[in-house]
């Protein structure tokens, strides 16, 4: 459920920087050379759009892999996948937030770009907890296992 709202709020944040984009910088935006925003604000309304399509994609892929793959000896390589690109999505996204929704960002006033920013970012974190939880989850019932014995019973150490 996550990577299908991380998909959402990247839509979201790639066509509302995109729309900034060609309002502000674009050539047929009918604005004059004084008018057009700074090379400052349009390298961030790229951001955007780089950002937004980045958590789309990824997202699509892991909600695809975790449909299509079934057989327990590739889920271990889909959950090392998934808390990759979560902890990337993470630290891509805080960057995200810094430009995106600073005083010059695109993103500055309220607006779509700026909740759908933090609403990435914070899909990103629940991801990224969701992860350290089902690690500590499987690496805590790995270590219950190990010490019991075959009809459950703790085994003594000496």
């Amino acid at each position: 459920q996550p990577w299908i709202w991380l998909g959402v709020f990247g839509l979201i944040q790639m066509g509302s920087s995109a729309r900034l984009f060609d309002n502000h910088c674009g050539s047929h935006s009918g604005l004059g050379v004084a008018e057009m925003g700074s090379i400052t604000f349009c390298r961030r309304c790229q951001l955007g759009i780089a950002l937004g399509i980045a958590s789309t994609v990824a997202s699509i892929i892991i909600v695809a892999s975790k449909v299509s793959i079934t057989s327990r000896s590739k889920l271990s390589s889909l959950f090392t996948a998934e808390m990759i690109v979560s902890g990337m999505m993470m630290g891509s996204e805080a960057v995200g937030v810094a430009f995106l929704t600073s005083q010059q960002g695109p993103g500055a006033p309220l607006n779509n770009l700026y909740y759908s920013t933090w609403g990435t970012l914070a899909m990103a974190l629940i991801l990224v907890a969701s992860c350290v939880e089902d690690y500590s989850s499987a690496k805590g019932a790995l270590n219950g296992r190990s010490s019991l014995g075959e009809e459950g019973e703790e085994l003594e150490m000496s």
